[in-house]
């Protein structure tokens, strides 16, 4: 199995961040943050701001694991990752981008339909759809963004479902949603996905703004929202979560005001190594007394970085299959230091004018807020969610984790630090009845391990206290109890799991996690 992934209850990170793209393809409200290449830190100077990768770094610990998993800025190991891509079943599937001007997510009668079922036939989904999603201008206003998260996370939905529940058997079904409305409704409640941002910022100049502006930055020291996302954090955004991970990521296509989010779930590249600053330049296109990089650069590599991407379409023709990629190329360069990290990066050529402005992380959509751009707050997204999983025949109570049924490696937001022992959907972990991730010595610490259902048959686990074996057996009645002594200070707790072949689906990365305690 693969090395165990760490969570720890020590770091304190933001709450989550949701997905607010005012009328989907209108995005997040940021603040400029200037590239200071004056900053030092052990994670590298390429962030433009050193909290920026610290936060990033630290998440990536808290959705995968501990420090075997650590956000990796050394170039010979990202080398390693020259390509990466999703798993095959996990290609986002085509679909519309619902634009407001054609009626958002009730093109199709959708949301009429849901409130027929679930709101006695008061148009109150469709009404509100009607109020705040349904401008002429700008034309592409729409949910580009909640059917970004939809595609990346969802699996197609394949036949029509019934409501009520078990209607079909009865022959009392008060409709029936096919996989256009599912589709649709999966769009409509990613609306509110909570989201993490890997690198960059929203430019809110237009196009024609941009175009006026010099190709060279008039002061390199300073990279601000129209010209992030920097390459660095866009490369190693890119070869950490998609390249490692298998996860797919979000970008803003655009470099303008104008907001397209799609889903890349795939990508290549070539590099070419540059021993001196001199054929930095060279490549870049300046002179020597218009240098621009970072002043810890060592040497410098060029890429071709060629991704694919799902772009949505403004009709439904191809709603639901999986054609060819959309493809764009990239190139820049990046700055190494002394020791091999990444810590910056220029854009070279044509993807100067024409590059990514952000990428992000989704996660699972949280109820709707009532605000015009979080989702309709007369679609529940449990009842959504369940639709969908009969749609494609998951267990409807807990379809991310039916395994070996859903073979996605589906990652949720991290939960908070007073959530310590929790993995979702699979296990929790006591210590002395808590989960506070402290206890007091005194006496023999008690450990319980209470599993859910993908755990329950034919798994055995192997617990271990600071890398000795304290057992491995197989949890009886859906719980397991040991009792141990604890060490004072700090502690590890690590959890490898052992499943029966049925249950090969199973992935170690998302069972196997090691918690820190404290015992006083």
């Amino acid at each position: 199995m693969k090395p165990p992934m760490v969570r720890t209850a020590l770091v304190i990170l933001p709450m989550a961040l949701i997905v607010s793209l005012h009328w989907s393809c209108d995005h997040f409200r940021t603040r400029a943050r200037a590239y200071n290449l004056d900053t030092v830190s052990p994670y590298g100077n390429y962030s433009r701001d050193e909290l920026e990768l610290r936060d990033i770094s630290d998440f990536y610990k808290r959705v995968f694991g501990g420090s075997e998993d650590d956000y990796w800025t050394e170039w010979s190991k990202l080398d390693e990752f020259k390509s990466g891509s999703v798993t095959l079943d996990r290609i986002p599937y085509l679909d519309s981008w619902y634009p407001e001007r054609q009626k958002g997510t009730n093109i199709e009668g959708a949301l009429t339909k849901y409130d027929k079922v679930f709101n006695g036939s008061e148009l109150l989904a469709t009404d509100w759809e009607a109020k705040y999603n349904s401008r002429e201008e700008p034309s592409w206003y729409g949910h580009c963004n909640g059917t970004s998260v939809a595609a990346a996370r969802f699996q197609n939905p394949l036949v029509p479902v019934g409501r009520p529940v078990g209607c079909e058997q009865t022959n009392t079904c008060i409709d029936f949603f096919e996989p256009r409305d599912i589709r649709a409704l999966l769009s409509e409640i990613n609306m509110n996905a909570k989201a993490k941002f890997i690198s960059g910022n929203r430019c809110r100049k237009p196009q024609s703004e941009l175009d006026a502006l010099p190709a060279i930055r008039t002061d390199p020291t300073t990279m601000d929202d129209c010209d992030d996302v920097n390459p660095a954090s866009f490369h190693v955004g890119l070869v950490n979560f998609l390249g490692r991970k298998k996860q797919p990521v979000i970008f803003d296509m655009n470099r303008d005001i104008q907001v397209w989010n799609y889903p890349i779930y795939e990508y290549s590249y070539t590099s070419e190594e540059l021993a001196t600053e001199e054929l930095a330049l060279e490549r870049l296109g300046l002179n020597l007394d218009q240098w621009v990089f970072n002043p810890d650069a060592k040497s410098w590599q060029f890429i071709e970085m060629t991704i694919s991407y799902r772009k949505a379409r403004s009709d439904f023709q191809g709603a639901g299959t999986k054609p060819d990629p959309s493809k764009l190329v990239y190139t820049y360069i990046l700055e190494l230091d002394g020791e091999g990290r990444v810590v910056g990066g220029e854009w070279v050529g044509e993807s100067r004018r024409s590059h990514p402005d952000f990428l992000w992380m989704a996660f699972e959509p949280a109820p709707p807020t009532g605000s015009s751009s979080r989702g309709n707050p007369h679609v529940d997204v449990d009842e959504v969610i369940s639709i969908w999983a009969e749609s494609v025949g998951l267990d409807p109570n807990n379809p991310f984790r039916d395994k070996p049924g859903n073979t996605y490696d589906i990652r949720f937001y991290p939960k908070p630090d007073i959530e310590w022992g929790f993995v979702e959907g699979y296990y929790q972990v006591l210590l002395d009845g808590g989960s506070s991730g402290t206890i007091f010595r005194g006496k023999k610490s008690h450990l319980r391990i209470i599993v859910e259902e993908p755990l329950k048959k034919g798994s055995e686990v192997e617990v271990f206290l600071n890398g000795d074996s304290l057992v491995r057996k197989a949890p009886a009645d859906g719980r397991l109890d040991l009792v141990f002594d604890s060490p004072r200070g700090v502690n590890y707790l690590r959890f490898e799991w052992f499943t029966d072949p049925d249950n090969l689906a199973l992935k170690a990365s998302e069972v196997n996690w090691e918690f820190r305690y404290y015992a006083m």
